[in-house]
Parts: structure tokens; C-alpha cells; sequence
């Protein structure tokens, strides 16, 4: 396994890791930092601190998978499909898939940065599979709700001032679960009529993607941004570490090593 190896490797003082190379120098992005914290500052009408900055290696999962899939209107064919993704590799995190790096992969090399920036991922596919059991438990739970919805709805004469009420909480459950679909369905490029129970993970493999992550503080007041390989700031990393407890201590883990 993955994280064997990398105990291994860290006990030897080296790790090497398979990891898309970061395109621009640390400095440089270390530059782009400090200016975000002195705009921050004169904004803000006082100084802002660097607390730290590090390039940090996060996990991903490059998987296969294969399900099948309705064709044609009259024979209602079951075809069997396969499909390739990818996901961050962490228990912690949940940004859905990220299919457009597969492209990527190509330019995969082994790595062999400092054993402390490595945030050792989850190399197996059992994540994704408890993601779609999380999936097929909230779907599930969804279609009963609007099913007992549906029967109060209709049990219900065109005067009674619940109907309308009703008619709002049915409307707003059918978006949120149509929103928890997409989400799982377009980061998979899925077809609209798929059956879950039928879906598979055949083999995933990890890779890691550098990120140079800054916190800076005032007053009392912690905010995190964070930089892709390529030296831009991406939005995604940094909202998520000031909002998720567990990523955040998870990242923070690894700047004292």
C-alpha cells in the first residue's frame, strides 16, 4: 500500500512520490503572498501577519469505473460503460470528482520533495465507494421524504392554506437532491438514467498535486489562501480550509514538520 510505503520511505529520510511538478519557483508565489497580505493590510486599516507558507503535496485518486446504462426508449437495452476520474484522496475533504486532470497524467514524475509537505491520501478506492453509499443513503432518504410530502400534498383540498406550504418544501427538496446528483453525475460524465446499485470501482491509483498554502493573521483573525503548481491562486483549496475544521488541522499538521 501507498501509505506502507511512504512510512518506509519516511523513516529512510526520502520519499518519492508520483506528483505533477509545481511550474513556477516557490519564490514566486511566496511574492504574490506577500502582496495579498500588505493590500490586505492597507484595506483593512491594520497589519496583517505572515504566519506561514509552505508547498504542501495533496492526494488524489486517479479511479476506473463501470456501470450500466439504459439505451434506446423502446428496448430499454442495459449497456455496460466505463469511465475514468479523479478525486482528492482524503477522508476529510469532499470537492466531488475532477475528471479534466486525466489529461494530466501524462506528465506524472517521481518526486522526492521534503517527507513533511506529503499529506498521505487514502490509496484505494473504498473512498469513492463510500462516497456513493453516502450518495445512494441520501438519495434514498430523499425519495421517502418526498414520497410522505406527495401524500400530504394530495390529501389536501385546493383552499387548504398547507397546500401551498407543502407544494414549497417539495419543490426545494427536488432541486437539493437534483443538486446532490449533479454534483456525483457530472463529475462522473454519467447519463441521466443509471442505477447506482449497478455501479463499480475497478482500480485507482494515488498521485499528489503541490499547492502552496499561506496563512496570515490579525487581530485575532486567521484567513488561508492557497496557490496551484501553475502560480494561481485557487479559491476552491483556500474557502475550503477556512471553513473545514478537519482539512484545516490536517494542513496545519504538516507546516511544523
Amino acid at each position: 500500500m501507498e501509505i506502507k510505503r511512504l512510512n518506509e520511505e519516511a523513516a529512510q529520510g526520502q520519499i518519492i512520490v508520483k506528483a505533477l511538478p509545481m511550474l513556477v519557483p516557490e519564490s514566486v508565489v511566496q511574492q504574490d503572498a506577500e502582496k495579498k497580505r500588505v493590500k490586505k493590510g492597507i484595506l483593512g486599516g491594520s497589519e496583517e501577519h505572515f504566519v506561514f507558507g509552505k508547498t504542501l503535496y495533496l492526494p488524489y485518486l486517479d479511479f476506473t469505473y463501470q456501470y450500466s446504462a439504459e439505451k434506446g426508449l423502446l428496448s430499454k437495452q442495459s449497456v455496460l460503460a466505463q469511465g475514468r476520474s479523479t478525486v482528492m484522496a482524503l477522508r476529510e475533504v469532499n470537492l466531488g470528482f475532477y475528471p479534466e486532470l486525466i489529461s494530466l497524467l501524462p506528465q506524472l514524475a517521481d518526486v522526492e520533495p521534503d517527507s513533511g509537505s506529503v499529506v498521505r491520501g487514502v490509496d484505494s478506492t473504498i473512498l469513492v465507494s463510500e462516497r456513493l453509499d453516502e450518495l445512494r443513503r441520501i438519495l434514498s432518504d430523499f425519495d421517502h421524504q418526498l414520497q410522505e410530502l406527495s401524500k400530504q400534498y394530495d390529501s389536501l383540498t385546493k383552499t387548504d392554506r398547507a397546500k401551498q406550504e407543502i407544494k414549497e418544501n417539495l419543490d426545494h427538496m427536488k432541486k437539493t437532491r437534483e443538486a446532490r446528483w449533479k454534483m456525483f453525475a457530472d463529475g462522473l460524465k454519467l447519463p441521466s438514467k443509471v442505477d447506482l446499485e449497478k455501479f463499480e470501482f475497478l482500480e485507482g491509483s494515488l498521485f499528489y498535486m503541490p499547492y502552496f498554502v499561506a496563512r496570515f493573521s490579525r487581530g485575532g483573525e486567521s484567513r488561508f489562501l492557497a496557490w496551484d503548481r501553475t502560480g494561481k491562486e485557487n479559491d476552491t483549496i483556500g474557502e475550503e480550509l477556512m471553513k473545514n475544521g478537519k482539512f484545516r488541522d490536517l494542513v496545519q499538521s504538516h507546516i511544523t514538520k
